[in-house]
């Protein structure tokens, strides 16, 4: 056999075997947490020999803090990185501008997490995150939650007229990344009240939109 196709072919196995085991640990890790999981059970999620865990992440934490930085790899290029480019000097532009981007910044953001069954994995890894921190909070919070946090504050205290460091904006951005947190983790209050089992892509688009255009309403709306 040629020796780079050899090379080649064992490249994507070595992939395909890391993709499947982060896959898995996204869905389980969320749903039991870091030390209700045995690696047994992960590498008979995956599909994969159990050895395959140390090989490629030297253990079980190893592969818990990829997951990690798989999801927040994902939600950047979902969107977050791109909307930081639109948005960089917005304080010197109008305010309708300031209106626009935040809007679509939410959108965006809602978008990504509700919009597919990935997306369902990442906001209950999330949400066990939150609760319960672990190291791999830091990370979320490093290179996803806090670079997304400052843009919705920058944005509202250009809108508000606010510092973007006033206690009371960071608490209002706060609020506005909390409405779309609370479709991605609180889904199942929704169904029951929508009298719906799942949300199609039109739907998904709806309730993005919708949270778009309340993150406006929430800083027009509120009083100084």
């Amino acid at each position: 056999m040629n020796t780079n196709l050899s090379s080649d072919m064992n490249k994507g196995n070595e992939d395909s075997t890391q993709t499947r085991l982060l896959e898995a640990g996204l869905r389980i890790f969320g749903l039991n947490g870091y030390e209700g999981v045995r690696t047994r059970t992960l590498a008979h999620e995956a599909g994969v020999n159990q050895s395959a865990i140390p090989y490629y992440f030297g253990g079980k934490k190893g592969l818990y803090l990829a997951v990690a930085r798989r999801l927040t790899e994902a939600v950047q290029d979902d969107f977050l990185k791109q909307a930081l480019i639109e948005t960089e000097e917005i304080e010197k532009r109008s305010k309708e501008e300031a209106a626009e981007a935040l809007k679509k910044v939410m959108t965006q953001f809602s978008k990504t997490m509700i919009g597919n069954h990935e997306a369902n994995a990442r906001s209950v890894f999330i949400a066990r995150e939150q609760l319960q921190p672990t190291e791999a909070y830091d990370i979320l919070y490093e290179q996803f939650f806090q670079p997304l946090h400052q843009m919705i504050a920058v944005l509202v205290s250009k809108l508000m007229d606010l510092d973007a460091k006033d206690p009371k904006t960071i608490l209002i951005a706060h609020a506005i990344i909390g409405q779309s947190v609370a479709f991605s983790v609180a889904k199942e209050t929704y169904f029951r009240r929508q009298g719906i089992q799942d949300l199609d892509e039109a739907h998904v688009a709806l309730i993005a939109k919708e949270l778009g255009e309340m993150s406006i309403r929430t800083c027009s709306g509120y009083s100084h």
